[in-house]
Formats: structure tokens, sequence, C-alpha cells
């Protein structure tokens, strides 16, 4: 292995660090993309209890194919 010398050293820490934090501010995108995305679900099937909900108060359901 080549010897690295002593000024290159930071840099080359301080490029695997940014590149480290690139891939970490990625994956926590990916993941509130996912959060938000189970948020919706939950908020349509929420909707979706109380438009069955107002449809029985009303005396009908409305189903749909």
């Amino acid at each position: 292995m080549s010897h690295i010398s002593s000024a290159i050293r930071p840099v080359l820490q301080a490029q695997q660090d940014a590149t480290r934090t690139k891939i970490d501010i990625a994956l926590l995108g990916q993941s509130l993309d996912s959060q938000r995305e189970i948020g919706d679900a939950v908020n349509q099937l929420i909707q979706d209890v109380a438009d069955l909900q107002k449809q029985l108060r009303g005396g009908h359901i409305d189903v749909r194919v």
C-alpha cells in the first residue's frame, strides 16, 4: 500500500465524509417519501370509513367496482 501524505489524508477523509453524508441524506429522503405514502394511504382509509359511515347513516351504501 502506498504512503498517503499527511496533507492529503484530511482531504480524502473530507471527501469520504461528504459522500457518506450524501448517501445518508438520500436514504432519509427515501424514508420520508415512504412515510408520506403510508400517511396518505392511512388518510385515504380514514376518509373511506368516514364516507361509508355517512352512507350508512343515509340508509344506502354506494358500491363502486
